[in-house]
């Protein structure tokens, strides 16, 4: 049974055995405690007291308890320090209607298909959303949460495929130039025996990967026994060894790591169309075209849509928290846009000069957003001088342009100053010239926040500005 074939009438028939499911209950909790009043009345040995389990394998928690109970519930509110009673039949009707809810959405989601529809991500999230008190099965909270499931299908769908891949490797979570290459390498994934997963998110992310491949073959999900996971466990006694999969050939060595190559490249190929098309053109002009120029040379000709995708407030304030602004700094925004970053610097106390590509924007921060130091001009064309306490950026990531926007802004910058720039996570791990660039400055830094020079941005930040792509925050201080 899939969403698009159910009508009102169908949910109004499956909530309507719900409801009618917690009168009965209701009605065996009222005729249980009836008949045994009266048999310990009846009885010269009164009453019976039957035990109760602390929990069922389904984790009602507290469910036959709650059955079994003939005394007021309290309940401690640790927050408003306050006690509330209930009636033992409330007591056990709101458990009792939890646990029921708890079953209908599970069964209806597995009815309906959604499961195999959502990725591990979406699954994760609606079955926290069961826990403690869920919410009522009925008829529009239904229509409400599968009709979004399934008008919204096709974006689950994607991101599932692109967080299957972010997954397997730290450094693939760029999906640089929207492709996954032939090879990956998954680290640590087995134990020291390796016959069993060091972890078993890795296991379970090479079976999405199997899955993922699987339906673009046309064909279901396979049994576990069968599974490329299986057979990488199944371990002969030398390595390294080599398992040959369906879709996959897969190196495993001695120290747990594993090296996969795709084996289907026109599956490979499909796979890259549904990353390029649940990214978006924010990387380049489009699928075949968003290598970053193999040189160090800055680019000489703007992003496509000057690369305009702003930060949010959130960005912002991870951005503030980075680079430690206070009262009276020097602060260059060399890429203002619609000056949320400055912004946020000015009201930290910062003195912000903004620079500004687009003639538009740049006339709103100096009349709208009411920034004196406002220049409108191609911030790579500008002679730079070491003269900022801080830069903060959200540079253009097109075909690598937000290296170039960094390296120059490193110039502007005073020694012991720091540079926080929001850059596409590839940034931190491509390897042609252009990047190597960046890395050289980058290695003679130190880490402006904690330990680390590079800090990964939550999946989906720049989601408003319509991208789903990955990004990341360099921190770094200036020596000196």
């Amino acid at each position: 049974m899939s969403f698009e074939l159910m009508n009102r009438v169908q949910i109004d028939e499956i909530t309507a055995g719900r409801d009618m499911a917690i009168e009965r209950w209701l009605d065996a909790f009222d005729s249980y405690h009836r008949l045994s009043d009266e048999a310990a009345a009846l009885s010269i040995g009164g009453a019976l007291a039957l035990n109760a389990p602390t929990g069922d394998r389904y984790n009602d928690t507290g469910l036959t308890r709650a059955f079994l109970a003939k005394t007021d519930h309290e309940h401690y509110d640790r927050e408003t320090h306050s006690r509330t009673k209930t009636t033992a039949r409330e007591h056990f009707a709101e458990r009792m209607t939890a646990a029921v809810d708890r079953r209908c959405w599970r069964h209806l989601l597995e009815t309906l298909g959604f499961d195999q529809l959502l990725d591990r991500q979406a699954r994760e999230e609606f079955y926290s959303g069961l826990e403690g008190v869920p919410p009522a099965f009925t008829s529009e909270n239904c229509a409400a949460t599968f009709g979004h499931i399934w008008e919204n299908r096709r974006d689950i769908y994607l991101r599932g495929v692109a967080n299957t891949f972010a997954a397997l490797d730290r450094r693939f979570r760029s999906h640089d130039g929207f492709k996954i290459g032939s090879r990956l390498i998954i680290e640590r994934a087995l134990g020291d025996s390796g016959r069993w997963w060091s972890n078993y998110n890795r296991r379970d992310t090479l079976r999405d990967v199997e899955r993922v491949f699987r339906e673009l073959d046309g064909l279901g999900p396979c049994p576990e026994s069968m599974s490329i996971t299986e057979q990488v466990t199944s371990r002969p006694d030398h390595t390294p060894f080599v398992v040959h999969g369906d879709y996959f050939r897969v190196r495993v060595f001695g120290n747990g790591n594993l090296h996969l190559w795709f084996e289907r490249k026109d599956l490979l190929k499909e796979v890259n169309k549904l990353l390029a098309e649940y990214y978006g053109e924010v990387i380049g002009d489009g699928y075949d075209s968003t290598e970053a120029a193999d040189a160090p040379e800055f680019h000489l000709t703007p992003a496509k849509d000057f690369g305009a995708f702003m930060s949010s407030d959130e960005v912002a304030w991870r951005v503030m928290e980075c680079a430690m602004i206070g009262k009276g700094l020097t602060v260059l925004e060399p890429s203002a846009g619609t000056g949320v970053l400055a912004k946020a610097a000015r009201d930290a106390g910062a003195l912000v000069d903004c620079i500004e590509i687009q003639p538009g924007l740049a006339h709103e921060l100096r009349v709208l957003h009411g920034f004196d130091a406002v220049r409108q001009a191609d911030f790579l064309t500008l002679s730079p001088s070491p003269s900022y306490d801080r830069i903060i950026m959200n540079p253009p990531f097109d075909r690598g342009r937000d290296c170039d926007h960094v390296r120059h802004a490193f110039e502007f910058l005073k020694p012991g100053g720091i540079l926080v720039a929001v850059m596409s996570a590839r940034a931190e791990f491509r390897e042609d010239k252009r990047h190597r660039a960046l890395h050289e400055i980058v290695e003679r830094c130190r880490p402006a926040c904690g330990w680390r020079k590079w800090h990964d941005l939550p999946a989906g930040s720049f989601a408003h500005a319509g991208t789903n792509i990955n990004t990341v925050i360099l921190a770094i201080r200036k020596p000196g």
